[in-house]
C-alpha cells in the first residue's frame, strides 16, 4: 500500500480535469449535432470531471475532522463508487449505440447488466447505514472493506461486456475501421487496475480521461464515414462494408431505395424543405430496422440498406415497416406526400457488380412503375 502524496493525487485529478475541459472546448460542434451518443459523451466527460475533483477532495479532507468533514467524506466516496459503476455500464450502451446506431437495442439486450448496476447502485447507498463496501471512522479517516472488490468485478464484467460487443459486431458485419473500443478500455483498466493495487495511488479517473481522449478521436475518424446531413453511413463506408462481407463469404441482402419525385419537392417548396424529406426518409429507414439492417445514403435521394442474412424473404418485415411508417408520415404531412421505390436483391456467390446493377435495375423498374400509376390516374 502506498501512503497517499497529496502532491501526486492533486497533478493526476488537475491533469485530468483539464483534459476534459480541452476535450469539451473542442468537441462542441460535434455535440451540438445532439445525437444520443454526443449526449452521452457530454455526459461522461462532466461525470469524470466531478470524479477528479471528488477523488482529490477525498483525500485533502481524510483523516481531518471538521463540522461536516465526515457526512462530506461520504459524499465524495459514494459518489465515486456510483459514477465508477455508471461510467463501465454506460460506456457498454455507447459502444452499442456507435457500432449499431439503434438505441432500442438498448431496451432489449443488456438485462443481466442493468440488473447488477441497481443492485450495486443500491448497496452503495445502502453502505451509508450499514457498512459493507468501506466505512469512515469517527476520526473521519476512509478505510476499504473486503466488499468493495465486488465493484471492481462488476467494473470488470462491463469491461468484459463492451469487449464482447464490439466482437460479435465485427462478426456479424466486418470491422469497422474507425471504432476500437480498446482506445477507452485500455487506458483506463490500466489506471483502475494500478489504483486497485495500491491504494494511494490515485489513477483511475485521470485514465477515464484519457480514454475519452481515444473516444473523441475515434468520433472524429466516424466523421468521414458519416454524411452530414442525414448523420447516417455514407458510400464510403458501404463499399467498405461490402468488401468486408464478401471477403468473409457472408450472404446478405440489399435494398436500393429511391424517394419518388424529388425533384419535385424541391423545385415546388426548396432545397431546405428537400433536405427536411431527406432527414425524414433517412428517420424512417432507421426507426424500421427489425434486427441488423445497415442504412446508407448512397447518392443524392438514393439510399441503400444492407442486411447479413441466410434466410430467403429476409427483408419482408423490413418493407413492411417502412411502408407502414410512410403511411403514419402522410397522413399528418400537410406539403406533400412521400413515397419510395424498391430494389431488392439477395447477394450469395454472385459478383458485386451484377449485384450493385440488380438492386439499381429493379429500384428503376418500380420507380417506373409508379410514374405510370400517376399518369394513369390523373
Amino acid at each position: 500500500m502506498f501512503a497517499p502524496n497529496m502532491q501526486s493525487i492533486y497533478i493526476s485529478n488537475g491533469v485530468g480535469i483539464f483534459i476534459l475541459v480541452i476535450l469539451l472546448i473542442v468537441s462542441r460542434t460535434k455535440i451540438l449535432r445532439y445525437r444520443i451518443e454526443d449526449r452521452i459523451y457530454t455526459m461522461l466527460c462532466f461525470g469524470v470531471m466531478l470524479g477528479c475533483f471528488f477523488e482529490a477532495f477525498s483525500y485533502t479532507i481524510d483523516g481531518r475532522l471538521f463540522p461536516g468533514s465526515i457526512i462530506l467524506n461520504y459524499i465524495a466516496n459514494t459518489y465515486l463508487y456510483s459514477f465508477n459503476l455508471i461510467l463501465s455500464l454506460t460506456m457498454v450502451f455507447y459502444v452499442d449505440l456507435c457500432l449499431y446506431d439503434n438505441p432500442a437495442r438498448l431496451y432489449k439486450h443488456y438485462t443481466m447488466q442493468k440488473i447488477v448496476a441497481v443492485i450495486m447502485l443500491s448497496l452503495n447507498i445502502a453502505n451509508l447505514f450499514y457498512p459493507i463496501i468501506y466505512t469512515i471512522s469517527p476520526g473521519n479517516s476512509y478505510a476499504r472493506l473486503p466488499f468493495s472488490y465486488s465493484f471492481y468485478v462488476a467494473i470488470l464484467f462491463y469491461f468484459v461486456t463492451a469487449y464482447l460487443v464490439e466482437k460479435n459486431y465485427e462478426k456479424l458485419n466486418g470491422t469497422r475501421s474507425f471504432f476500437n473500443i480498446s482506445a477507452f478500455l485500455l487506458p483506463i483498466g490500466i489506471g483502475t487496475g494500478l489504483q486497485f493495487m495500491y491504494y494511494g495511488l490515485s489513477l483511475a479517473w485521470l485514465s477515464c480521461a484519457i480514454g475519452l481522449t481515444g473516444l473523441y478521436m475515434m468520433q472524429q475518424n466516424e466523421l468521414a464515414y458519416v454524411d452530414p446531413l442525414v448523420d447516417t453511413y455514407n458510400r464510403q463506408y458501404l463499399n467498405n462494408v461490402l468488401s468486408a462481407w464478401i471477403n468473409r463469404k457472408n450472404r446478405f441482402y440489399g435494398i436500393m431505395i429511391d424517394i419518388d419525385h424529388f425533384k419535385q419537392i424541391n423545385d415546388t417548396f426548396g432545397h431546405s424543405e428537400g433536405d427536411r424529406a431527406l432527414k425524414t426518409v433517412t428517420d424512417i429507414l432507421r426507426a424500421s430496422r427489425q434486427d441488423n439492417e445497415l442504412v446508407f445514403r448512397f447518392a443524392g435521394d438514393e439510399f441503400i440498406v444492407l442486411k447479413r442474412s441466410d434466410v430467403q424473404n429476409g427483408m419482408d418485415d423490413y418493407i413492411n415497416e417502412v411502408e407502414r411508417r410512410l403511411k403514419e408520415y402522410n397522413a399528418v404531412s400537410q406539403n406533400y406526400k412521400l413515397s419510395l421505390s424498391y430494389g431488392v436483391s439477395y447477394f450469395e456467390d454472385a459478383d458485386l457488380d451484377a449485384f450493385m446493377k440488380e438492386i439499381d435495375t429493379k429500384m428503376y423498374e418500380m420507380k417506373a412503375s409508379h410514374h405510370e400509376d400517376i399518369l394513369k390516374d390523373s
